[in-house]
């Protein structure tokens, strides 16, 4: 294998499934919060306080936009892994069949 072939623009899969199980983690505490305002939410609404209400409306937005990023990081990260593994496994055939001809017009 020629070192020259590698790109540096990929990162090291073991970077990726840690970046990925980073963000996994962050998912999963936005959603929580998420949760707990729009409990709150519900109780501003009970209550009949507009602008409580409001408030959290905006924060909701702006988590679920957070989420949003996060799981649209995580699936281009996923498709770059994907590539990156084709792409290895494609060096590796080439590399594996260097060697077997012998080229008898030398």
């Amino acid at each position: 294998m020629n070192i020259s072939s590698i790109n540096s623009n990929y990162l090291p899969i073991s970077s990726i499934s840690q970046q990925s199980s980073g963000n996994d983690a962050k998912i999963r505490s936005l959603e929580q919060q998420l949760q707990q305002l729009e409990t709150e939410k519900q109780k501003a609404v009970q209550q009949k306080d507009e602008k409580q209400k409001n408030k959290l409306e905006k924060q909701i937005r702006e988590i679920e936009k957070q989420i949003q990023q996060l799981k649209n990081q995580k699936n281009e990260n996923t498709e770059k892994t994907t590539s990156d593994i084709k792409k290895t496994q494609q060096v590796a055939e080439k590399s594996s069949n260097m060697g077997k001809y012998i080229d008898v017009y030398a």
